[in-house]
């Protein structure tokens, strides 16, 4: 009998494996695989065939929209309002840019217009290994066992900086709103957290429209994090951007693949939206 330390004890008919036997039945079964589809398509013309087909397209990084649904709108520019005097000194005063940057024309028609650049966050399993601690494990290998899901990452989002700052008069004082206020739960009318949705585009027909292909949605987010800034007199031709971290309490993603024929289904996807109304 040996010992795997990996899985246990392993029977004597496992110790009998032979994998070069197994490499040899697969790679026969690749090659009649891969000479018949030469023959057939040539080994181009079928990754070309494929990779051109609606499902394996490689889409384009940069086609994505962000939308922000506050969970109440109207409750949260209120506490902005008030910011002055209920929880800062009476110097701020940020409510005019604040509904000025979040109004329809620059929240809900195709997104977020201020969101230039989104991280989405990975995900990690943290890992322990287990077996021999003591002494010498010479040539035994310690099997991984799993110590839990680690905790979200935040999401971070780049906004653009504009006359009417979104991220000075909207964001700076939300994020001075959940430091004071907390994230507990509470009831709609006092709530102020949002719902953040990414989606990501594919093209589609021959007009080159595009639809959503992937959607990731960030429940309950709250911006904790504001990016410093610094001022100089340097000349830059990049558009001047504000960096923004949200906590969220979960996250979902969902696969959209529509009809390649439907040229409107962004638009219709878009238009059902609610952000900021």
């Amino acid at each position: 009998m040996a010992i795997d330390t990996n899985f246990g004890c392993i029977s004597d008919s496992q110790i009998n494996y032979d994998p070069q036997k197994e490499l040899n039945l697969f790679v026969e079964d690749h090659i009649d695989i891969s000479n018949t589809i030469s023959s057939t398509f040539g080994g181009i013309t079928y990754f070309h065939e494929k990779i051109c087909s609606l499902a394996y397209s490689v889409p384009l990084k940069s086609s994505w929209v962000l939308f922000i649904y506050p969970n109440n709108k109207d409750y949260l520019l209120k506490q902005i309002s008030g910011l002055n005097s209920t929880y800062e000194n009476k110097q701020w005063d940020v409510i005019n840019s604040a509904q000025k940057t979040t109004e329809d024309p620059v929240q809900n028609i195709i997104g977020c217009i201020f969101a230039q650049g989104v991280n989405l966050p990975g995900e990690d399993v943290g890992v322990e290994y287990a077996g021999i601690t003591q002494g010498s494990k010479r040539g035994f290998i310690n099997a991984p066992i799993i110590n839990g899901r680690k905790d979200f990452e935040p999401l971070e989002v780049g906004f653009l900086e504009t006359n009417s700052s979104f991220v000075d008069s909207f964001m700076r004082p939300w994020s001075i709103l959940v430091a004071h206020k907390g994230l507990i739960a509470t009831y709609k009318d006092t709530d102020i957290k949002a719902t953040i949705v990414v989606h990501q585009l594919k093209r589609i027909g021959t007009d080159w429209s595009s639809a959503i292909r992937k959607t990731f949605v960030f429940n309950n987010c709250a911006p904790i994090n504001i990016a410093s800034e610094t001022l100089d007199y340097s000349s830059s031709s990049d558009f001047p951007k504000l960096q923004v971290k949200f906590a969220y309490s979960r996250y979902a993603v969902t696969d959209s693949i529509y009809s390649s024929s439907d040229s409107r289904e962004l638009k219709r996807s878009l238009n059902t939206a609610d952000a900021f109304r």
